[in-house]
């Protein structure tokens, strides 16, 4: 199974949650693929650079390295496009940020690991957990 990690779980990461890190580790050591979409890694390191953050900076460039990071492609932004146009017309729209990371989640059938099911619980057919 493929896992995306959202921006809130990586922040577990990088503050030494030692229960996101133990399920992650988990997860890959049962062969299970884990990356960051790159709308994830954008919201990581623009607030570590906006908070002089150089050392969580370098762990969290570090980490997704190791991970990967999934590329936005303009069939995910399609998806996203629809995402939006379902939310507004439910008046349940969300930022932008959580709709691209749901859809590309949902273009590659990942399931997303989050602590947001507020917003993204939202998109409909997304499979997300929630580790809080």
């Amino acid at each position: 199974m493929t896992y995306y990690l959202d921006a809130n779980i990586v922040s577990y990461l990088l503050k030494g949650n030692k229960e996101i890190f133990s399920k992650l580790s988990d997860l890959a050591s049962n062969d299970h693929t884990i990356s960051i979409p790159n709308i994830v890694y954008y919201e990581i390191k623009r607030g570590l650079l906006a908070n002089g953050a150089s050392t969580k900076l370098n762990r969290f460039i570090n980490f997704a390295k190791v991970l990967g990071i999934v590329e936005l492609k303009t069939s995910t932004i399609d998806i996203a496009a629809q995402i939006y146009a379902d939310l507004k017309n439910d008046g349940n729209i969300i930022e932008d940020d959580d709709i691209f990371i749901g859809a590309t989640a949902l273009e590659n059938d990942a399931i997303l690991v989050t602590n947001n099911e507020r917003h993204l619980g939202r998109i409909k057919d997304l499979k997300y957990e929630v580790w809080s």
